[in-house]
């Protein structure tokens, strides 16, 4: 099934490389995927048992609405859709600015939040997801004249993943407290920028900075002494491979799809890390 939602640095396209390099037991007890975003490897994978999460409250507000309130989470979806398709052409700027203020004045756990959510990411410049200072969202519209497919087929899908998922907003290391010997972990971070350098001492995407990157890499060893399987994505570069560099690592092509123009985008060396 597709993701429900496009998200910066998605997996969608590189899923099946990735689930080649996981153990082979990885399915045998309880999978972890921090930094959920638009959970392409989780959806593809289903797993039996799963804690996912994410620092983005209106994000698992989403996924616990998905889980739990489907039918009342398209029928909204649904209403908005329509009378979006229904405004005339000038108007549809001014409707997609008015879900906008909504949105970030509607309760993060709430209904409204998850459908407008879900509007904004269809509606709004090449999918991107990105707030200001207060929180708010603030991506522009995407001049779409039509609202795109509802694919209810991956919703119910989702929605059947989800039952055996607990979906938590968290911090990426206090998510895996609970691992045990045996679970496998997946990690998705912000990846450190290509074109940075060694000199450079921190940086600002979705709020992870380079001491966070530092905080993850100990936690792969801390996970590998206690004897818990994990896997990292990160980019290619020598301050990833620094700060990693106790962790084993491959090199993967995987598309590069964040760029607003098409040459911009093409294939890109991503960094694959384990501590098995």
């Amino acid at each position: 099934m597709k993701p429900l939602l496009k998200w910066a640095g998605g997996k969608r396209h590189i899923a099946d490389i990735l689930i080649s390099s996981f153990p082979k037991d990885w399915n045998k007890q309880t999978y972890f995927e921090p930094f959920i975003g638009g959970a392409a490897l989780f959806f593809q994978l289903s797993p039996s048992s799963a804690i996912i999460s994410d620092v983005n409250k209106r994000l698992i507000g989403f996924y616990k609405h998905v889980r739990e309130d489907l039918d009342e989470l398209l029928n909204e979806i649904r209403d908005i859709s329509i009378e979006f398709d229904n405004c005339p052409d000038d108007s549809k700027k001014r409707y997609f600015l008015e879900i906008r203020e909504q949105y970030n004045s509607s309760d993060v756990d709430s209904l409204e939040s998850a459908s407008k959510l879900f509007a904004l990411n269809k509606l709004c410049f090449n999918g991107l997801y990105r707030e200001n200072s207060k929180g708010g969202f603030n991506v522009p519209f995407g001049q779409k004249k039509k609202f795109p497919n509802i694919e209810f087929d991956d919703f119910k899908n989702a929605n059947l993943a989800l039952q055996n998922a607990e979906v938590k907003v968290s911090d990426f290391e206090t998510t895996v407290k609970s691992a045990k010997s045996g679970d496998f972990v997946y990690f998705d971070p912000p990846y450190i920028p290509i074109d940075a350098t060694s000199s450079f001492t921190s940086y600002h995407a979705d709020g992870f900075s380079l001491d966070d990157q530092k905080r993850l890499a100990a936690l792969l060893v801390e996970l590998k002494n206690r004897n818990i399987k994990a896997l990292c994505s990160n980019s290619d570069t020598e301050l990833t491979r620094g700060i990693y560099s106790e962790s084993n690592m491959k090199v993967i092509q995987a598309p590069r799809m964040v760029s607003a123009k098409s040459s911009g985008r093409g294939l890109i060396n991503e960094l694959v890390i384990s501590n098995y």
